[in-house]
């Protein structure tokens, strides 16, 4: 335990200077308001949502999203990787490290790197704080950081609901948008897997709008973006051996029909 606080205080400090885009980051809660708020939201999610216990299945989520932590300066932190049994393509997180993949997306996405793509979309939010930004400019600081202490349950209860029902703490700017895309690119170039999966992602979940209505709601896509985060991709150094795919990403595919 004293490890893992004197860990935390070290990411606060780093956080205290600048954000993850080296831009102060101001009237946001602060990193531990946000990952208590995160665990009691997930605590009550998990009273809402069908999430799967697959055990398979969520190791090898977990691990993919770990490679992704791991390229952060969010690595000392807690996270948390889950799946939603929904037929709806979609992936959200909520402040405090917690994502979340529906099965509808893990059988819409053609391979590994699709799938490292959704995830490390959900984690540049994080990363980049705009969850926790978002939900400050909407309700205040002092609100939300009441909320994470159990203050304002009135304030808490409103923003469960709204992650409940779309699925999404908050819709992003494109501003917000742009800078996750190349947060995403970049985790998935260091973590080692094909970043050309990102567009491929876009065009899987464009090509069935009503399959993936939640997340165009809060993630529009159109072809410029997708032509952005193509050629971006395409400038990266190139890699002796990068993950496109892998036999377990289709067994897990399998096992979730």
């Amino acid at each position: 335990m004293k490890s893992r606080s004197i860990a935390l205080l070290f990411v606060i400090a780093m956080f205290v200077g600048c954000g993850t885009s080296g831009r102060p980051k101001l009237n946001t809660i602060s990193i531990e308001d946000e990952w208590q708020l995160g665990a009691q939201m997930a605590r009550d999610l998990s009273q809402q949502l069908n999430l799967v216990n697959d055990a398979d299945a969520l190791t090898y989520l977990r691990n993919i999203g770990e490679r992704m932590v791991a390229q952060s300066n969010m690595a000392s932190l807690p996270w948390e990787f889950h799946i939603v049994r929904d037929d709806q393509a979609n992936a959200f997180s909520i402040p405090g490290g917690h994502v979340y993949i529906t099965t509808g997306l893990i059988k819409s996405v053609h391979d590994t790197s699709e799938l490292a793509a959704a995830v490390a979309k959900q984690v540049a939010h994080v990363v980049g704080r705009q969850e926790a930004q978002a939900l400050s400019h909407q309700y205040g600081v002092n609100t939300i950081a009441n909320a994470a202490a159990g203050k304002n349950a009135s304030a808490y209860q409103q923003i469960v609901a709204q992650a409940m029902s779309k699925q999404s703490v908050a819709p992003f700017t494109p501003d917000q948008e742009r800078e996750a895309d190349d947060t995403a690119i970049n985790l998935m170039d260091k973590a080692g897997y094909d970043a050309k999966g990102l567009g491929n992602l876009f065009r899987t979940l464009l090509a069935d709008k009503t399959k993936a209505a939640r997340y165009l709601a809060s993630h529009p896509i159109n072809e410029d973006r997708i032509k952005d985060v193509d050629d971006k991709a395409s400038k990266l150094t190139k890699r002796a051996t990068v993950i496109t795919d892998e036999p377990e990403f289709h067994t897990i595919r399998e096992r979730l029909q």
